[in-house]
């Protein structure tokens, strides 16, 4: 069994940000899937957020992650580690968290911005 964390307190913290494309107020809290500890029918951890305005959340579903993260050049876990280090929740604002996020944040660059 996967450890998830979950945290109602990052969840909160995260829709009071403003979008991260369009900057507007009434973010949702929008799981990045690719590279994370989700499955099928599984959300994955709430440390693998990030704060987007509705269009932009159902863009990314639409278009898939890969391609959406592509067009607007954007490495999510860099914007997820930003929204953990400035969050409220110690659950996911740890020393673990962080280290696993710079290890996805590598990854991704790795395989999809190298290309």
């Amino acid at each position: 069994m996967k450890n998830i964390i979950r945290s109602a307190k990052h969840l909160q913290y995260i829709r009071s940000q403003p979008c991260m494309i369009g900057q507007m107020s009434g973010s949702q809290a929008c799981h990045i899937r690719l590279l994370t500890d989700g499955g099928v029918g599984l959300k994955p951890s709430d440390c693998y957020v990030l704060a987007m305005e509705y269009r932009y959340h159902k863009m990314s579903h639409d278009l898939g992650e890969v391609r959406f993260f592509k067009e607007w050049r954007i490495n999510p876990f860099i914007y997820a580690k930003m929204y953990v280090k400035m969050s409220p929740c110690n659950k996911v604002n740890n020393k673990e968290v962080l280290s696993l996020l710079d290890e996805r944040i590598n990854t991704y660059a790795r395989i999809y911005q190298d290309q």
